[in-house]
């Protein structure tokens, strides 16, 4: 199989009161799969080539991935800081963009629990668990 590259558009990232990540040619739910790593020694984490495809139409893209387990040190609505550890055992601070609820990310830094990121193309898009 063959994918072509594409840049992430802005908008799949857009989040309703009822959910995150829609696809940009017919607003349907989008599906999120890590395939295989990417060796890239300048990135502290393992990124992943990802496929993101819609589960109503063709929309297909391949662009990459990876998780951070941390716990959030603030945010504001358009980026979020993430406090972690880097593979050397070191402290690593870390902002992106993020299509997360403010509701969520409040009671996160307010309780300051470990959770895992999903972050695509340098966006965070899902807290995992």
């Amino acid at each position: 199989m063959s994918y072509k590259n594409t840049s992430v558009a802005e908008d799949i990232w857009e989040q309703t009161d009822k959910r995150s990540m829609t696809c940009p040619q017919c607003k349907g739910f989008l599906t999120v799969v890590q395939v295989e790593p990417i060796y890239d020694p300048e990135n502290a984490y393992t990124p992943y080539r990802t496929v993101v495809e819609c589960a109503s139409c063709s929309f297909r893209m391949v662009t990459e991935s990876f998780t951070i387990l941390g716990g959030i040190k603030d945010f504001d609505n358009e980026y979020v800081e993430i406090g972690s550890w880097g593979p050397s055992g070191s402290r690593v601070l870390s902002r992106f963009k993020h299509s997360i609820s403010s509701s969520l990310l409040s009671e996160l830094k307010k309780t300051q629990e470990l959770v895992e990121f999903l972050i695509v193309n340098e966006h965070v898009v899902q807290v995992i668990g």
